[in-house]
């Protein structure tokens, strides 16, 4: 799961759940892990899309149909995955919901 963590905290958790519940297709493994990472705008996770869509991974990019972020993207929610090789790359560059940057490239912080 990727959000902005630029949108309201109570709108936020709303949109965890849709990615959440978009992505997850349907009956999760045992020992799934779910995580919450952020990107500090709308650009930002943008990138992120393209890149997961670059590479192929499953994905589901929710946009808020409602105002005030009518028609925003505002969060991404990844299906499991077997193999986190494939998305290292993209993820490890991006923070923990909650927590900033410990000294890694956000793709937020330049877009």
């Amino acid at each position: 799961m990727i959000v902005r963590s630029d949108l309201p905290i109570g709108f936020l958790a709303a949109q965890i759940v849709h990615a959440a519940g978009e992505s997850s297709g349907s009956k999760l493994e045992p020992g799934t892990n779910a995580i919450v990472l952020s990107v500090r705008t709308e650009a930002a996770l943008a990138v992120v899309a393209r890149q997961l869509e670059t590479r192929g991974i499953p994905h589901v990019a929710v946009h808020e149909p409602d105002a005030p972020y009518r028609g925003a993207l505002t969060a991404i929610g990844l299906a499991p995955v077997r193999d986190r090789a494939l998305v290292k790359p993209i993820l490890s560059k991006l923070s923990l919901f909650g927590k900033p940057a410990a000294g890694k490239r956000n793709p937020g912080a330049v877009v």
